[in-house]
């Protein structure tokens, strides 16, 4: 299903002589230049992994827009400035290739003549069968937007069906509250009925079945589908007493819930196949734990992460998910929104920039772009959003042969793990994800269930759960020369004080007592400043090393732990005295972090964390697959497209550059990219023996000449990157 290479496969890299008599590395262009900056010691990258059943996929739309159309019985008048060729010519001038349109709604109305469930009280004719022909006339492939379990209409007939919580309140909101996602909140007031309705199930399937034989689909997109983890209504009690279960239990409503959602997706896969045999099933934001299990039951997700939501989501959220979500060989959509925050910020808008910026850090992470809007209750799309959308669309159809059957090239995984629907959008997790992309680090985000042998390097963030099998995969991925870097609790065995990591001298002792404990650097970490006592501000773990591990910074403490009767000054106790415990050690190709690294680093970005980072990775993982000397908050990702004689394509790499450059912003509103400082003149090295014939910036149109690094990579300078370019190296 995939291609690791260890010793370098001969259909993408060429090692010894080459075409027409070429030396080893191939030539460099006869411009090359001369006075890049030196990017210090290479080594060749042997070992990586390219998923070739991302590479084996049909080819799907890269420009998608996601049309929601979420209406109260409060809306007077639905639809009555609709125009079909206005509508479906919008779409097409914003360079738009495939759209959902919206069947039934968060409210549960229709918008057409259903015979399963209620349409809109305010629209007079079968919209979405207008929306459908408008599409299908222009070319453009369409999906239906379909709600499942949010549905506040259905919930007042039946409130049985409600969602009850432990103390059994339902998710109705209360009188004095609003339907929806409160952002003041930060949670949702949704009327959610629970899928231990059997009744209510197969109303769902019918509705369902109805809408997909009735129009020229080619594809359900599927929203609600996922319950929340516990209920406590009277058929989630009654199914689970009659199977000897304790409904009061959290493990067993979690697992329960689990079931209850994959059972959804299988039958709604099963009923929309049946019902017209080539429909797409697409349940929006799987890319949860356990995805494996629900992959046969879909055939694409929608990965939501808005990037101005700070509230829900953030700009770490999407590069997360998709890191998680493209390991499964699903094609994957990145969605976003045109709206400056939330779903249906009626009268928030983005700049084209700051449009760029999201869809570039998408595509770069091997994702398809969606761009959500919400439909105006009069059934226009408003021409302001269509021209930003149209703006950002076209730069991606520019870069389209430059993405369609890219894989990412990964020679890191980070391995994380949680129950069933659980996300891996974690604090830790997102605090990896910026230490590694501003380490230029290529990597996965996987489960121990996965084959992460085929990778060079390993990263075991700090409440990794390691059992008993992990631990012996581990070890025998150390012997055969891979590296792994283990983090705070994560070298402990699962639910126990003991190590998996003492034949490599490590030894746990305790948790530190102390928060923040002190990190006090036995290496130059810090450049040209000398010695320094460093916080660790989220706590530490003491461990001892002995041969053949070395320590590199150990653990010092406070005079004292701060608290209601031992304080002094504003904040921590200084530094007082060093232990012999260590806090960040090496044993050969493992290394050893007694602080929660990703979690420190989420909630501090504190500068020495990452320099000790580097410092390990700089022994681990000598061999990188790519170098720069781009600032720190750019992301570089690695793609490669395997040759294509019959449309005259060569083998290539391709470099993503994104340029976050944000304006400032104040403490109530997110990073916004709206006047981007280009970078310019950056150095660009990809370690990989390439006999290159041509590397060209993509977005700029420009030749770049190349240079062979010392090492035996290539490098090209890249003159300027204003938001997102693509540095194509083609083989001879």
């Amino acid at each position: 299903t995939g291609s690791v290479t260890t010793a370098l496969h001969a259909d993408t890299i060429k090692q010894k002589s080459g075409e027409g008599g070429k030396t080893p590395g191939g030539k460099a262009s006869k411009h090359a230049p001369s006075s890049l900056p030196d990017l210090g010691p290479a080594e060749i990258a042997t070992r990586f992994w390219i998923d070739r059943r991302l590479a084996a996929l049909p080819a799907w739309p890269w420009r998608k827009v996601h049309v929601e159309f979420h209406n109260s019985r409060y809306v007077p008048r639905i639809g009555e400035r609709f125009n079909a060729d206005e509508f479906g010519d919008r779409l097409l001038e914003a360079h738009t290739t495939c759209a959902s349109v919206f069947a039934k709604d968060m409210f549960g109305y229709s918008y057409y003549p259903s015979a399963c469930g209620p349409i809109h009280p305010a629209l007079s004719f079968d919209l979405l069968g207008a929306q459908v022909a408008a599409l299908r006339k222009r070319k453009i492939t369409v999906f239906a937007y379909y709600m499942t379990t949010w549905n506040p209409e259905l919930a007042e007939q039946r409130p049985e069906w409600l969602v009850l919580d432990r103390q059994r309140t339902s998710s109705l909101p209360k009188f004095d509250e609003t339907f929806g996602c409160s952002q003041k909140r930060g949670s949702c007031i949704t009327a959610s009925l629970c899928l231990a309705h059997e009744d209510f199930v197969k109303g769902e399937l019918a509705h369902l079945k109805e809408l997909v034989s009735r129009y020229d689909l080619d594809g359900v997109w599927i929203d609600g589908s996922g319950p929340p983890m516990e209920c406590y209504c009277s058929e989630c009690l009654r199914l689970l007493r009659e199977k000897g279960l304790d409904p009061l239990d959290r493990r067993v409503q979690y697992d329960h819930k689990v079931a209850l959602h994959s059972s959804f997706l299988q039958r709604i896969h099963q009923v929309v196949k049946e019902a017209r045999p080539g429909c797409l099933v697409g349940p929006q934001n799987e890319g949860s734990y356990g995805f494996g299990d629900r992959t046969p039951f879909m055939d694409w997700t929608d990965l939501e992460g808005l990037f101005t939501d700070m509230t829900w989501y953030g700009y770490y959220y999407c590069p997360t998910v998709i890191r998680y979500a493209r390991g499964f060989g699903l094609p994957t959509y990145g969605l976003t929104t045109r709206f400056k925050g939330f779903w249906g910020d009626f009268g928030g808008l983005k700049l084209p920039a700051q449009l760029h910026a999201e869809l570039a850090t998408i595509v770069a992470n091997g994702a398809r772009c969606d761009i959500g809007d919400q439909m105006h209750p009069n059934g226009r799309l408003d021409p302001a959003v269509y021209h930003v959308i149209g703006e950002v669309y076209r730069r991606i159809e520019q870069l389209e042969p430059y993405l369609e059957h890219a894989v990412p090239v990964t020679e890191a995984a980070l391995l994380t793990s949680g129950l069933p629907l659980e996300s891996p959008c974690t604090e830790t997790n997102f605090g990896w994800v910026k230490l590694l992309t501003e380490s230029r680090v290529q990597f996965d985000i996987v489960e121990p269930t996965a084959e992460w042998e085929r990778y060079a390097l390993l990263i075991l963030p700090d409440e990794l759960a390691v059992d008993e099998a992990t631990a012996s995969r581990l070890s025998a991925f150390v012997a055969r020369g891979g590296a792994v870097v283990v983090t705070h609790k994560a070298g402990l065995l699962a639910g126990t004080d003991r190590t998996w990591l003492e034949p490599h001298g490590l030894h746990f002792a305790q948790m530190s007592p102390f928060k923040p404990a002190y990190f006090v650097p036995q290496d130059k970490l810090a450049g040209e400043i000398p010695t320094y006592e460093y916080a660790l501000y989220e706590g530490a773990s003491q461990w001892r090393a002995e041969s053949p591990a070395v320590t590199l910074a150990l653990l010092g403490e406070p005079l004292f732990q701060r608290s209601p009767e031992h304080y002094t000054s504003h904040e921590q106790t200084p530094f007082d005295h060093t232990t012999s415990y260590a806090a960040l050690a090496r044993s050969n190709r493992v290394g050893l972090f007694a602080f929660p690294l990703g979690q420190s680093y989420y909630n501090q970005g504190y500068w020495i964390y990452r320099q000790a980072f580097q410092k390990v990775l700089r022994d681990l993982l000598p061999a990188r697959l790519i170098q720069s000397d781009a600032p720190l908050s750019t992301e570089l990702t690695l793609t490669h497209q395997a040759a294509r004689p019959d449309i005259g394509r060569k083998m290539r790499y391709l470099v993503h550059i994104v340029n976050f450059s944000p304006v400032r912003r104040t403490p109530r509103h997110p990073d916004f990219y709206e006047d981007p400082i280009p970078i310019t003149n950056l150095t660009v090295r990809v370690n990989l023996p390439l006999v290159v014939s041509s590397a060209r910036a993509v977005a700029a149109g420009a030749d770049l000449p190349v240079r062979r690094a010392p090492g035996g990579g290539v490098e090209v300078l890249v003159p300027r990157v204003p938001i997102h370019e693509v540095v194509s190296f083609e083989a001879s």
